[in-house]
């Protein structure tokens, strides 16, 4: 009997000595996440695209290496739950975010950003870009998107875009073109909008995977049933032996004066990251036990708060501070990004280490409506849910 035993330990480690690794994720505390397998650093010069659905000519990812990405937030409740999966598995995913949604809900936008995710756009109010009337139109959807998601995070981001509904236009790609930005497709649609189990949703996205052996991940991060099914979805692509891939850019987006001023008046008051006053300045417990962050002096507090928005400015990229004119004249018509693409070297770089600078926004195929109110910071929550609500399914 305890021979038999003994064997059967001995077998149970000659199994587990066998299987690879897990690479550990600097700075994440589990040995066993999911953690991060590469992370790769995109120049986005001349506007190269992603995914193969619509973009074929760059085909970076190594068999068993996958790319998670969220289109539409920020989003109450599911992108915070979005954000604690990937926090729980110490992984990295790339946003895709709508302006209205990111000045409505500045401080989640403000956490993705803060956890090293990398946020990109999504237009400014979700229209397809296809059915608007003139290039004009395109234009300023995609640059007021910029202009206020850059202004909702307070800092850097990336020159990552997705058309909405995945529909481009020749127009709109030259123009990305002439702006130095990279368009996102996809290879692996969730279809996360449709009404199903988390565990449905998550055998549909593993048996895609399963055949094409790696890909870009579509998910949308304002369902709350994609929130339930990523934790779910994050353990299975660890047990099959995938890899998480996290994007970056060479160099951050320099929006347009123009456009930051015209989404000002969308802002309302929103206040500059690192601006804010401290609550203890303001508010002050006079009766009843105090929270804690009333036990320091409202002076020390600011003083405090300021040192530390200075530090972040200093450490962003001045580049992404500094906002250029708009083009004087139309751009010159270019080659469609698929040509271009087979005689430049590749945009896709890997780095030694996870980054931290913000990107990404993905086109959604949901059916809801486009338009939202920005969010006024002196407004309700039950305000802030009821716009919300409005926004994707109507009064």
């Amino acid at each position: 009997m305890r021979a038999s035993l003994t064997a059967a330990v001995l077998a149970l480690a000659a199994v587990a000595t066998s299987l690879p690794a897990q690479a550990e994720t600097p700075g994440c505390p589990k040995p066993n996440a999911l953690g991060v397998g590469r992370t790769v650093e995109i120049d986005t010069k001349g506007g190269p695209g992603f995914g193969f659905e619509h973009y074929k000519a760059i085909d970076f990812l190594q068999p068993k290496e996958v790319v998670l990405t969220f289109d539409d937030g920020p989003q109450k409740f599911s992108t915070e739950s979005v954000l604690a999966a990937l926090a729980e598995q110490c992984t990295k995913a790339t946003f895709f975010t709508i302006g209205k949604m990111a000045l409505g809900y500045p401080e989640i936008i403000r956490e993705v950003a803060k956890a090293g995710h990398t946020i990109g756009t999504h237009t400014w109010s979700h229209q397809a870009i296809a059915k608007l009337k003139t290039p004009e139109e395109g234009k300023d959807e995609i640059e007021r998107g910029f202009s206020a998601v850059r202004r909702a995070v307070g800092g850097p981001i990336a020159p990552f875009f997705r058309f909405p509904t995945l529909v481009d236009t020749p127009a709109a790609v030259t123009y990305l073109g002439t702006r130095n930005i990279a368009m996102f497709s996809t290879d692996i649609d969730s279809f996360d909008f449709k009404l199903q189990p988390p565990e449905q949703l998550v055998k549909g996205v593993m048996a895609k995977l399963d055949k094409t052996g790696k890909g870009i991940v579509l998910m949308h991060d304002i369902h709350k049933n994609t929130a339930k099914a990523l934790p779910l979805l994050l353990a299975e692509l660890k047990a099959k032996g995938y890899k998480i891939v996290h994007l970056t850019a060479k160099e951050p987006v320099t929006t347009v004066a123009e456009f930051d001023q015209a989404i000002e008046k969308d802002a309302k008051g929103l206040p500059q990251i690192g601006a804010e006053k401290p609550v203890s300045s303001v508010v002050r417990t006079i009766e009843g036990t105090a929270p804690p962050e009333e036990s320091q002096p409202p002076a020390a507090d600011a003083q405090k708060q300021g040192s530390a928005a200075t530090a972040a400015e200093s450490a962003a990229p001045q580049a992404a501070l500094t906002p250029v004119p708009a083009p004087a004249t139309s751009p010159a018509p270019a080659a469609p990004v698929s040509a271009d693409m087979a005689d430049v070297p590749s945009p896709v770089t890997t780095v030694p280490s996870p980054g931290t600078t913000a990107s990404i926004a993905n086109p959604e195929k949901t059916d809801g409506a486009t338009e939202t109110g920005a969010a006024v910071p002196s407004k309700s929550l039950s305000q802030k849910a009821q716009e919300v609500w409005e926004l994707w399914f109507g009064k």
